[in-house]
């Protein structure tokens, strides 16, 4: 149990980014260089440019994207979702699958082993 408020809307929204229905598009070098001279004199970026957050928790001063959002309709998110689902589960069921596979090969040859040393 979290002992801090978690945010559901940048949980949300990382999801979002996660599986694609946000897409954070590049600037281009010429836009990078013009966001980076605001920012050096003090400026504001434009709204809907971000700066790039590093791992380690640093804003980048040098690479700007801005946020793509799908047009897609509710009944259309829900659609893509099911067939991402569907995906992870064929993905999942091939694993299963291969290890299945794999633990009968291994029994025969185990069998056949035991039976050839008596």
């Amino acid at each position: 149990m979290p002992k801090e408020k978690i945010n559901l809307r940048d949980e949300l929204r990382s999801y979002k980014f996660e599986f694609d229905l946000l897409q954070k598009i590049p600037c281009s070098k010429q836009e990078n260089k013009e966001y980076q001279k605001i920012l050096k004199d003090g400026g504001v970026l434009p709204n809907g440019v971000f700066a790039y957050v590093y791992d380690n928790g640093e804003t980048s001063t040098t690479e700007f994207y801005t946020v793509y959002e799908t047009d897609l309709t509710e009944s259309e998110i829900a659609e893509y979702l099911t067939y991402k689902k569907l995906n992870l589960i064929r993905t999942i069921k091939n694993c299963v699958m291969f290890f299945t596979v794999l633990t009968i090969i291994a029994m025969v040859v185990y069998f056949m082993i035991m039976i050839t040393a008596m």
